[in-house]
């Protein structure tokens, strides 16, 4: 398996020095791969040629809307954020924002018609 990176490709030859002795582990993450993996793998990644490789590799993720547990989670993520969005679209007012569009205006009187307030100032 060739590497997908610049970067992936160089991981590997640090691990492959690992394992060769040749170096000492820098970081807990090159250790852990040279004592887990097989020098053959180690030794295809890190023979990977740079030429047209990206510098590093870009993940995007895909959404499945099939997916019941993503979409659930999009949905709470959602709501969890509705009322900090509120807050800065409106600014820190907007509870008193709201109570002021149900106030009645001096002079105005609402009434039942029809089963409907209705003001006498509309």
């Amino acid at each position: 398996m060739p590497a997908v990176s610049q970067k992936q490709q160089k991981f590997f030859g640090i691990v492959r020095a690992i394992q060769n002795g040749e170096m000492a582990p820098t970081t807990p993450e090159t250790a852990k791969a040279a004592t887990d993996m097989k020098k053959s793998d180690v030794k295809d990644f890190a023979s990977t040629k740079h030429k047209g490789l990206p510098e590093k590799k870009k993940v995007q993720e895909k959404i499945d809307y099939a997916d019941t547990k993503q979409m659930k989670k999009f949905a709470d993520e959602k709501k969890k954020h509705k009322e900090k969005d509120m807050r800065m679209k409106f600014g820190k007012f907007y509870d008193k924002a709201k109570e002021a569009k149900d106030r009645l205006r001096p002079g105005e009187v609402k009434k039942l018609v029809d089963g409907k307030w209705v003001s006498n100032k509309d």
